[in-house]
């Protein structure tokens, strides 16, 4: 169990939210993707910079968040857990969709010329007029939020049973674990990959989605795991290194010889050539997802085990951020694609000043009152009790 506070696991999640802001502003100089604004001339690194960290990047947030789970269900009951979860993540779930989604896909459809019209005659189009992207209704980026409250719902029973019963399973496979075994996780993603994904491909609908949805809820569940073993953790840090080949080796092999930049596997083959690239394309998949994330978390173990002002005020700013980088992003693009400035220089002005207007906001208007923190997921301010300073990791989903 760790019992000090992991600076590194602050850190980790900072970072991994930051990169979505530059991540959602590539895909307008990349063909295709949300937001639907496109830039007329595209970047090929910003292609392949967004193919590869679509691999694994959502995995890495889920897998912060369970880490984040365990420390808070320290300090509470189960059911004490669940009202948390349900007032941190369905709040703004709810606000995500009702105020910041509408003048997103409202600019999309003014850029694209499906709508004419202010944002106010727009918004009851939002909910009567079909389905995004033919239609308005979306929830957006906020599909993150209702996957992680359904995963904090389903896996209170899986850490009941962790916590209790199944310890002495749970501390037989974490010993095997150490070293080289750290990546025997690989196999059970390996078999949720390979039986799930080609009959669901991947559609945040949840209906649709089921092969991400144990993806990431196994994901999730190993953060949770490792938070609570900090073996684990170390094992990370001395085997970052072989995490790294591993990550770098599986890219490759996808890149060049299953499907190109996308990493897809060609469906219209014959079936005795499908099958085994589609096994081989789930296993090499699956490697480099648990070893990017593994190499993230080690590296970050080694390197950044202290925190300063800057990580503990963007620790809290990082969830309003989430909220609000999406919307900030589509309405920078719409102003700033039609305009004759080089594709970098639009780039690096999206992803600057959508990071500045959003802390602008957090600092301004969520940050000093508790309506709006509890509105943004942020929690009630408090005083810091003695001794805050040493205890574990606060992470906030």
């Amino acid at each position: 169990m760790i019992t000090s506070r992991r600076y590194d696991l602050d850190w980790v999640r900072a970072i991994a939210f930051l990169i979505l802001i530059y991540f959602h502003t590539a895909i307008i100089f990349i063909p295709g993707g949300i937001p639907m604004i496109q830039n007329a001339e595209t970047s090929q690194f910003l292609l392949t910079f967004v193919t590869i960290s679509t691999q694994f990047r959502l995995a890495l947030l889920f897998f912060v968040s369970g880490v984040g789970v365990a420390f808070a269900r320290r300090r509470r009951t189960s059911a004490g857990f669940i009202q948390e979860r349900s007032k941190r993540l369905l709040i703004p779930l709810i606000v995500g969709i009702l105020l910041v989604v509408p003048p997103m896909v409202y600019t999309e459809k003014v850029f694209l010329g499906d709508f004419t019209g202010s944002l106010l005659e727009f918004y009851p189009h939002f909910f009567t007029d079909g389905v995004y992207p033919r239609g308005n209704l979306s929830w957006h980026h906020f599909w993150f939020i209702a996957y992680l409250y359904l995963f904090c719902l389903l896996g209170t029973g899986v850490f009941n049973w962790i916590e209790t019963r199944g310890k002495p399973h749970i501390e037989y496979w974490i010993s095997r674990m150490q070293g080289m075994g750290i990546y025997r996780f690989v196999i059970p993603l390996f078999l949720v990959e390979v039986l799930l994904r080609a009959v669901f491909p991947g559609f945040r609908d949840l209906i649709h989605d089921w092969a991400s949805f144990f993806h990431w809820f196994l994901i999730f569940t190993a953060g949770f795991v490792i938070a609570n073993n900090e073996s684990l953790l170390n094992t990370a840090a001395k085997m970052r290194h072989y995490s790294l080949l591993g990550a770098t080796v599986s890219t490759g092999l996808l890149y060049l010889f299953l499907g190109g930049p996308d990493f897809q596997v060609d469906r219209s083959a014959e079936l005795y050539y499908l099958i085994p690239a589609y096994i081989t394309w789930c296993a090499v998949h699956m490697i480099m997802v648990w070893c990017a994330i593994l190499a993230c978390v080690g590296y970050a173990a080694e390197h950044l085990r202290f925190s300063n002002r800057y990580l503990r005020y963007i620790n809290e700013a990082v969830y309003p951020l989430f909220i609000l980088h999406l919307t900030t992003i589509t309405i920078l693009g719409y102003w700033v694609v039609p305009l004759e400035w080089n594709l970098w220089l639009k780039f690096f002005f999206i992803t600057t000043m959508t990071i500045l207007c959003i802390l602008v906001v957090y600092h301004f208007i969520i940050r000093p009152f508790d309506t709006m923190r509890l509105l943004f997921g942020v929690k009630k301010r408090q005083l810091p009790e003695p001794g805050c300073l040493d205890s574990p990791v606060r992470i906030q989903c």
